[in-house]
């Protein structure tokens, strides 16, 4: 097996093989998510989706509120929205913005 054709960067399909094998995962390009800072606890914050309070995710809370541009302790009950794309492991979250 050509590792070369297989190659992924930065989220580019490299060979018509592996586009087709996403194609057929039904993996979807995602959708923007509003969240609300519901807590924090210690370097955490906690989040709940505005529209479905039982999806919650979890992450550092310096580094959202960096990607927010406003200061740690303006985080709490701060609501946002950002991209998530589900993958085969997970969601992948990002373009963090302000609501």
């Amino acid at each position: 097996m050509d590792a070369s054709k297989d190659d992924l960067r930065c989220g580019q399909v490299m060979d018509a093989r592996h586009e087709q094998n996403h194609e057929e995962s039904g993996i979807s390009a995602g959708r923007r998510v509003e969240y609300v800072v519901v807590g924090l606890r210690g370097a955490t914050a906690h989040c709940q989706a505005a529209d479905d309070p039982s999806r919650t995710s979890k992450t550092g809370a310096d580094l959202l509120a960096k990607q927010l541009g406003i200061d740690l302790p303006d985080l709490l009950g701060r609501h946002y929205t950002c991209w998530e794309t589900p993958t085969e492991y997970g969601v992948i979250r990002n373009g963090f913005e302000p609501a």
